[in-house]
């Protein structure tokens, strides 16, 4: 590609006009439309503030094919998503020294930069994230990157308590009749397609867990919308449907929603004083959170090999579920799993949440079950 056609196809990428440009070149449109007509090239001093102007390498702007680049962001991304948290930042850091226009590495050091651990760095990553997440939305032509930079920052700040900011960006949002992933699904055939429906269930399944469990602690006026009663009615539903989604009862990981459904019904039971009943609960909860760290003890960190199908990371048969919603057998890769071993237990961060005074009429007992 002509240095004449990278500087047209850049300028289309960024909105810009031949005037625009011309304006911050200080020169005229005609001498930006005989660049990009190969009738002349620009002069090697204005290489520099080009590459400034477009956030383009001199390589890229000097005949470089873009696909080439693309396949190198591609790559660094594959590199950091084996890494923890920290690592990937550092990783999309310097990618982004060297590609400093690529909305897609913006975008995952922005997830990156949410990882676990140093809370008295948070405030500073939080606000790193905002920043890269809105100069995504206000620069990139990609729909999907938009969108996704939208959600994020219409979470971060109904977080923060910027309700005004979230609504704003939801209403500047289109409202699309499909999505992505339901013409991903119209269009997969063969085992692809079976592929795409088992994540499409399983996704509506946990997202149907996550807002029953989460319905429950909505508050109004500083108090909880839904009475006790209420909100063990509906918490109690999860292990219901669960029995029904993994009929093995193969709940692996996924356990921590129990976890946490049943903390939650303890907290319930332990406000009205039902000793029977909060033990119980609390002695669910730990034994959900004992079978994920059990689950977690048999993985290693990183990507658990490669199958011969689709080239995709996949986890060790033994730990996979055999209930058929949860992962059926159809010889198609399963997800790839990354634990970080160095924090906690999930039974540490279980009895955490027991060592509330709401507990302190049923201590005994919790003791009992940890020894």
């Amino acid at each position: 590609m002509s240095i004449g056609s990278t500087i047209k196809k850049l300028r289309h990428e960024h909105d810009m006009t031949q005037e625009q440009l011309a304006e911050m070149l200080n020169l005229t449109s005609a001498a930006i439309s005989g660049w990009e007509c190969d009738r002349n090239s620009p002069d090697i001093s204005q290489i520099p503030l080009l590459c400034r102007i477009f956030g383009v390498s001199a390589d890229v702007l000097l005949g470089i094919d873009l696909s080439t680049q693309e396949e190198k962001i591609e790559s660094i991304i594959v590199e950091a998503e084996k890494c923890s948290g920290k690592e990937s930042v550092n990783i999309y850091r310097l990618a982004l020294a060297e590609f400093p226009a690529s909305y897609t590495l913006m975008l995952n050091l922005a997830h990156s930069l949410d990882y676990a651990g140093e809370p008295e760095t948070y405030n500073s990553r939080l606000k790193e994230r905002i920043a890269l997440y809105e100069r995504i939305r206000e620069g990139t032509k990609d729909a999907y990157t938009k969108n996704c930079a939208e959600g994020w920052l219409c979470r971060i700040y109904l977080s923060q308590g910027q309700r005004d900011k979230a609504i704003k960006i939801a209403e500047s949002v289109p409202n699309f009749m499909f999505s992505y992933n339901d013409f991903e699904l119209m269009l997969a055939q063969g085992k692809e397609k079976i592929y795409n429906m088992h994540h499409s269930i399983e996704e509506n399944f946990a997202s149907l867990c996550d807002d029953i469990c989460f319905m429950t602690m909505i508050e109004m006026d500083g108090k909880s919308f839904f009475t006790h009663e209420q909100a063990i009615s509906m918490l109690e539903k999860i292990p219901k449907l669960y029995e029904v989604f993994y009929e093995n009862k193969d709940y692996l990981n996924d356990g921590l929603m129990l976890t946490l459904v049943y903390t939650r019904m303890a907290e319930h039971y332990a406000e009205l004083k039902d000793a029977a009943n909060a033990i119980c609960c609390i002695e669910s909860a730990i034994e959900n959170a004992r079978m994920v760290d059990a689950y977690y003890e048999g993985l290693s960190n990183g990507p658990y090999g490669i199958t011969n199908t689709w080239d995709y990371p996949q986890i060790p048969k033994e730990k996979r579920h055999t209930s058929i919603l949860a992962n059926p057998d159809y010889d198609y890769p399963t997800c790839t799993i990354w634990i970080e071993k160095d924090g906690e237990s999930q039974v540490q961060r279980c009895m955490k949440d027991f060592l509330h005074a709401r507990f302190d009429f049923v201590r005994d007992e919790i003791g009992k079950m940890t020894k």
